[in-house]
């Protein structure tokens, strides 16, 4: 061949040359095209049971390049994890793409998990063989040994009106969430929660669980036979995690077993109110405390406080009584607001009331008794407390800041009128001289006794009065009801005669004690204002100063 036509042929083969060698470089390509796999952890599976699907491809690729929402119809599934790897091996570069999900069969039966493709790759479908034998085994095996609900009650017979506890205990032995407790039900049953959940954890047969406690009073509201309906426990386990997948909730119902009570109704002989209860206890505490519980002695105005405690077992709070107990009109009741608490069983209200007596002879303090019917001996019983006589007398206290001013005011009026009387009447010379005599001794006394009255007047209210103004004073600002009643009636007492003439003002002051008391032992949340009060007697004692004043400059008087 000639050196043309060789030049010629070699033209005409390059094209080709070229076309051969791309498709050269492209067969390897071709080749190495990315392959698509699904695999399971088990093919023969119970329903619920979870397990684990792998769906991988061999290059690099979108994390969000598989739809897992095929399975929806026949399977739960939780949320997917992605690990990616690169590897070279003897000089050839590989990449892979995993993820890894866990899942579980909705239903017993075959089912199919389905292909999934991935670009232009698609897995193959793997079928499911789902057994409810093994959803029996698996329940027992699983299920109920990771949370399991148990419920008690105090007894299966009882009264109307009586309560009983019923306590509810879940057990968890798995990672949870949403969880909720619902209350037991019955027709005819009143139920509220007592107190909070209880939490503490145990072992059993080598697995720990977390025990959570509730709580519940059921109150009979009639007679005939119940049914309890248990308390049901919902939430939803975390299964099939680990360190690559998060696993899936699967929904967790239990239910509380039913319990069956009898229900008595009351007595036809009862008398009295119904109060039906395993033990009731009443009692009661006098302040300040005496030795002799039937008589102690006091004063006028010195308040007794009178603290009567009742705790009822098996009984709703508002099922206790209300305690009425009538009281003489010789004494001033303050009722402060009852204490209602709960403590092993017993609900217990604490009642607690001033006694102030309000003038002297003996006064005879209600007792309380209170009829319940005895459900353990099934019959009727009385509790009750005794009542108290007061042997109630004047503050002597008092009624010597009263005598000297009143003893030295009386004679001058009475001297004075009488001399004028007498000289009219006179008319002989000798019966004159007499009564000029008398009147001169008269006059003499009379001037020694109101030079002598103003030290007198002084003393006693630089050493008694200031003493009860002041404790009053301090009372009022320190809000103590108790000892501003009691300072109030002493300070009256001693100012009786100078207010006398002031009535109004009296009135106002009592008027502002009795609101004082009124609003500190009202059941309402009401604030006292003490400035009225102070306000009032600032003006009483300024009203004494003027007069105490006014008495010294006449006792002062040269005439």
């Amino acid at each position: 061949m000639s050196v043309n036509q060789t030049n010629w042929a070699k033209k005409c083969l390059s094209p080709w040359l070229l076309l051969l060698t791309m498709a050269m470089a492209l067969l390897p390509l071709q080749a190495m095209a990315a392959q698509a796999e699904a695999t399971v952890s088990k093919n023969v599976v119970a329903v619920n049971q979870v397990f684990q699907l792998s769906v991988s491809v061999d290059t690099a690729i979108n994390p969000d390049s598989v739809d897992f929402s095929v399975l929806s119809p026949d399977f739960a599934y939780g949320q997917p994890s992605v690990s990616s790897s690169t590897s070279l091996i003897n000089g050839t570069m590989s990449r892979s793409t995993t993820w890894t999900i866990a899942i579980a069969a909705k239903k017993v039966g075959t089912t199919t998990i389905p292909a999934f493709k991935i670009g232009s790759s698609q897995t193959t479908p793997i079928t499911i063989t789902v057994l409810k034998g093994s959803q029996k085994n698996n329940a027992a095996n699983t299920d109920q040994s990771n949370v399991r609900i148990t419920a008690e009650i105090d007894k299966n017979t009882l009264y109307v009106g009586e309560s009983i506890n019923y306590r509810v205990k879940i057990f968890i032995g798995e990672q949870l969430s949403q969880a909720s407790l619902s209350a037991p039900s019955g027709d005819g049953l009143a139920v509220s929660q007592v107190g909070q959940d209880a939490q503490n954890n145990i072992v059993q047969n080598g697995r720990r669980y977390l025990v959570i406690t509730r709580n519940y009073q059921l109150t009979a509201q009639k007679a005939g036979n119940i049914v309890i309906h248990g308390s049901t426990f919902s939430g939803s386990a975390v299964r099939g995690a680990n360190g690559f997948s998060s696993g899936i909730t699967v929904p967790v119902n239990k239910n509380a077993r039913d319990i069956s009570l009898t229900i008595k109704p009351k007595p036809a002989d009862y008398k009295g109110l119904w109060l039906p209860t395993p033990d009731l206890q009443l009692q009661q505490t006098w302040q300040p405390q005496v030795s002799n519980q039937n008589e102690i002695t006091t004063k006028v105005g010195e308040p007794i406080t009178r603290t009567i405690t009742l705790r009822i077992k098996d009984v709703a709070q508002s099922n206790i009584p209300n305690i009425n107990l009538t009281y003489p009109d010789t004494v001033r009741i303050y009722n402060e607001k009852p204490e209602y608490r709960t403590e092993n069983g017993y609900s217990v209200m604490i009642l607690k009331q001033v006694i102030i007596p309000r003038q002297a002879g003996n006064v005879a303090l209600p007792p309380l008794a209170i009829n319940w019917w005895n459900t353990t001996t099934a019959k009727q019983q009385q509790s009750e407390i005794k009542g108290l006589t007061l042997n109630v007398t004047a503050d002597p206290t008092a009624n010597s800041h009263f005598a000297p001013p009143a003893a030295t005011a009386t004679p001058p009026t009475t001297a004075a009128t009488q001399p004028i009387k007498t000289l009219v009447s006179a008319g002989i010379w000798p019966w004159t001289t007499l009564v000029f005599a008398i009147l001169w001794l008269i006059t003499l006394v009379l001037l020694v006794k109101k030079r002598q009255q103003p030290m007198v007047t002084t003393a006693i209210a630089t050493t008694q009065n200031p003493d009860i103004a002041t404790a009053l004073e301090t009372a009022i600002n320190n809000n103590d009801p108790i000892k501003v009643q009691t300072y109030y009636q002493q300070w009256r007492q001693q100012q009786q005669s100078q207010l006398t003439s002031q009535p109004q003002l009296l009135q106002q002051l009592d008027n502002e004690v009795k609101a004082m008391m009124a609003t500190h032992y009202s059941p309402l949340e009401n604030q006292w204002n003490n400035q009225t009060l102070l306000t009032l007697l600032a003006q009483a004692k300024q009203l004494k100063t003027i007069k105490h004043t006014s008495k010294t400059l006449t006792s002062l008087d040269p005439q």
